[in-house]
């Protein structure tokens, strides 16, 4: 006896890389620490970790040095260069931050912002603000501050106003737009996540472009990545995330369970040979992916500015197999945009397909 179960899904994703600040309704007086803890104690002098503090109120009760404390706060771990530029990181809460920021700005100068998935499309401002003793790990090391975040046009009432500064270029926008096949690929027990996950093992070191050999997925499929990329816009890495994100939305891929009785005690008493006496239920999973996406980093002209919208990235992946399908579901679910916040990407994304008939 066979039964099957599908849940079928689907996808896209303008990435808008900055909007001007606006205070939240929902949290106006939150803050976000990024500190550097145990200074001096870490390797060649450095700190010996880095954490993202929130705080849902005020961060110094304005008694001294005295702090409240946190609502939450996540470790963001050292990848070999000071994390505190272009980071994302996710709170215990599932609330996913991304941070950009200027290393360059001296206290208390606005250094840059930071958006999160609770509240999307507001961009909270950032300055570089550094403080001892914001707070006590569990082991005894301190954390100082190093840059805060919030809507109140200062890191802290009581650091006074920040300086004037020159009047500065609106920063530059980046969208990033998809394209997605109708020709379909589905793989035994091997969902999105294992087949993504794929696309920064071809890239190359120089941060321009990937290695585009076939790589096997299974004995009938293969999977190669192309690319361009600009290494000082990161392009490539946001991209990945892009691709990491669409791995796991429930929108992006389709599942089909294929639930089998299996004879796992025969009867072999006379008379009743062929017969069964114990069914066990065997259950296969089969996961639908588009045989190919291909995401494209552009800039945005700014207004008054003269600019031409150039290519900043292409990354792309394409599934070859002995066989394939074209199949209208997943492509017209699709249609021209269906927006889906990508964090880690530094704003939203949007992908499309060509509308077909079946």
């Amino acid at each position: 006896m066979v039964l099957e179960n599908s849940k079928f899904a689907l996808l896209v994703l303008p990435l808008v890389y900055y909007a001007s600040p606006v205070t939240s309704q929902n949290t106006p007086n939150e803050n976000l620490v990024l500190a550097d803890c145990g200074i001096g104690l870490g390797p060649n002098g450095g700190s010996t970790s880095f954490e993202a503090i929130y705080y849902n109120g005020d961060v110094w009760t304005g008694q001294g040095e005295n702090t409240y404390r946190p609502t939450m706060m996540v470790n963001v771990p050292w990848t070999g260069q000071y994390p505190w530029s272009w980071v994302g990181f996710t709170m215990p809460n599932g609330d996913e931050f991304s941070v950009m920021l200027d290393g360059g700005v001296k206290d208390p100068g606005e250094a840059g912002f930071a958006t999160h998935t609770y509240e999307p499309k507001l961009y909270m401002p950032c300055y570089s603000y550094h403080r001892d003793r914001v707070f006590q790990l569990a082991d005894g090391k301190w954390c100082s501050s190093a840059y805060v975040c919030n809507y109140r046009g200062q890191p802290y009432p009581g650091s006074g106003p920040t300086k004037p500064e020159p009047e500065k270029p609106e920063p530059q926008k980046m969208e990033i737009h998809g394209s997605m096949t109708q020709d379909t690929v589905e793989f035994w027990e091997k969902p999105a996540t294992q087949i993504m996950n794929t696309a920064r093992q071809a890239f190359l070191s120089d941060g321009y472009g990937c290695d585009t050999t076939k790589r096997p997925i299974n004995d009938k499929c293969t999977i190669s990545w192309s690319c361009t990329g600009d290494p000082a816009n990161n392009s490539l890495e946001r991209m990945a995330q892009v691709f990491d994100k669409l791995a796991t939305h429930d929108k992006f891929t389709s599942m089909r369970e294929v639930v089998t009785d299996v004879c796992r005690y025969p009867d072999t008493r006379p008379g009743k040979e062929g017969q069964c006496r114990q069914y066990e239920q065997k259950i296969d999973r089969y996961y639908k992916v588009p045989g190919s996406i291909k995401l494209t980093m552009r800039n945005v002209p700014r207004d008054g500015s003269g600019e031409n919208s150039n290519m900043h990235g292409e990354l792309e992946y394409t599934i070859q197999c002995d066989t394939s399908r074209w199949e209208c579901m997943l492509c017209n679910a699709v249609g021209t945009a269906l927006s889906v916040p990508v964090p880690a990407a530094g704003a939203l994304v949007s992908i499309g397909c060509q509308a077909c008939k079946d």
